[in-house]
């Protein structure tokens, strides 16, 4: 025979070569199937919950609000006010005169719709009434006093601030 041609055979005695199967069990796939199961229903509720989301949009509305009764009111030299409670926050200028009279006449978008908006369901929020004069000086609508000091109001776990001499409406 030449050289490198001899014919290999199996080894005596064994008919057939089995190694041991490498994988998962049913039981083990059917316990990591369980115990995802039980994490889907019981986390994932929380990851893709959209309470957070309408909180910190609103939270964004309502200090952007603040922010344009202030520049509203500076640049059309009349008090605006901005009032939020449980229901929404909303855009008032006063009836008549710009600096006397109620606060009563709803500022408009542009596009005509009133300049408010409702609290989405789930989220909780505190309540302001303050309106800003002229020069952007936030009042208290109860007395028509400058603010003291600053005034805060909450929506959800975020807060809003607006300086008392300012005016200035930012997030904390």
């Amino acid at each position: 025979m030449m050289k490198g041609t001899e014919l290999k055979t199996r080894p005596q005695g064994r008919v057939f070569a089995f190694q041991r199967a490498a994988g998962f069990t049913v039981v083990e796939l059917v316990v990591v199937l369980l115990l995802m199961g039980i994490l889907a229903a019981t986390a994932m509720p929380r990851f893709f919950g959209a309470s957070a989301f309408h909180e910190m949009g609103f939270a964004d509305a309502a200090a952007g609000a603040a922010r344009y009764a202030q520049k509203l009111a500076m640049n059309s030299g009349c008090d605006t006010r901005f009032s939020l409670d449980s229901s929404g926050y909303a855009l008032w200028q006063r009836v008549s005169a710009c600096d006397s009279g109620t606060l009563d006449r709803a500022v408009q978008r542009p596009g005509g719709a009133n300049w408010s908006a409702t609290v989405p369901q789930g989220v909780a929020v505190s309540t302001l009434d303050i309106y800003f004069d002229s020069q952007g000086r936030p009042h208290r609508v109860a007395d028509g006093t400058l603010l003291g000091a600053a005034a805060d109001f909450s929506v959800g776990s975020r807060s809003v601030r607006i300086e008392p001499l300012t005016g200035l409406v930012h997030l904390l």
